[in-house]
């Protein structure tokens, strides 16, 4: 059977950014920006989901897969000794293999369950399987493929959402089962808006593929604000931002703000961040909009 893996086309260039606010004529205090751990969570979540299988004795790997080649990857994936074999990519560069033997399957009852009441949960049970990409007989397919250099996710995605029949699902009201899987489906068209845009800004070329790929995040973030490895990559442009602030490359950190505020045009920070680049390029009065749409938006 041939298995169709992501292939990426380019689209529209994203609406510019606007911000057409009242000035003011003081700068308002950098706001906080949380610390994330986006992919760590996610990691701790997707063990939580499997964790209550029934009894099923489960057995997981962690890989860092960045400077991976293909072949080291598919030797470590046919070395995995587990007779159910699934795979996950929270991160871009963090990938884990989670497997089992014999018949038995993760119950979904207790899955629902345990996110219901774990007050250190910061997805929801459907939210963990943006990372989920299927068996591992179901990604084989993607080897015979010609995949040089370094191993990257979207080779491996196939482009049919899976099923997941690994899931117990028995003894679930209908209407909540419809509902969830309903929602695991949204999280996973999600993702693969995420690897599109990943892919796309890889080999970005000018200002119209960058927009295109922030384009991609956008649409991504409105579905699932909390896909991690989407939350990975707003993270990665705003340290690149401060340390491009703090060798004076305004540029090049207004260049990662503006990405930022494609995709989520609410991040209070990455608006007075935006609002203090424009104000040392000598662009007062658009300064003064973004730090005065910071401070309500921080309200």
């Amino acid at each position: 059977m041939r298995v169709d893996f992501l292939r990426w086309t380019l689209v529209p260039a994203f609406a510019a950014l606007f911000l057409a606010l009242a000035g003011c004529s003081k700068d308002s205090a950098e706001p906080d920006r949380p610390a994330v751990k986006p992919v760590e969570d996610a990691i701790s979540q997707i063990v939580s989901l499997v964790a209550p299988s029934g009894g099923v004795a489960v057995v997981m790997r962690e890989l860092d897969v960045s400077g991976m080649s293909a072949e080291r990857f598919r030797s470590v994936l046919e070395e995995f000794r587990a007779e159910n074999v699934t795979v996950w990519m929270p991160g871009e560069d963090r990938w884990l293999l989670i497997g089992w033997n014999g018949d038995g399957k993760v119950s979904l009852a207790s899955a629902l369950e345990t996110f219901a009441v774990d007050p250190e949960s910061t997805a929801s049970m459907p939210e963990t399987f943006a990372s989920y990409v299927g068996l591992r007989e179901e990604i084989m397919p993607a080897f015979q493929s010609r995949l040089e250099g370094n191993v990257v996710a979207e080779w491996f995605v196939p482009r049919s959402l899976p099923f997941i029949d690994w899931l117990d699902d028995s003894g679930i009201d209908r209407d909540i089962l419809r509902t969830t899987r309903a929602e695991i489906r949204s999280m996973q068209i999600a993702r693969r808006l995420v690897l599109e845009g990943n892919a796309i800004a890889r080999t970005a070329k000018d200002k119209k593929d960058e927009e295109a790929a922030a384009a991609k995040w956008a649409t991504a973030y409105l579905r699932n604000p909390r896909d991690p490895m989407l939350l990975e990559r707003l993270d990665r442009l705003a340290r690149n931002a401060q340390g491009f602030l703090e060798v004076g490359k305004v540029l090049q950190a207004m260049k990662c703000y503006e990405t930022m505020l494609l995709v989520n045009p609410n991040d209070a920070v990455a608006v007075h961040n935006f609002g203090v680049c424009l104000k040392k390029i000598g662009k007062v009065d658009l300064a003064e909009k973004a730090l005065e749409r910071a401070r309500k938006l921080q309200k």
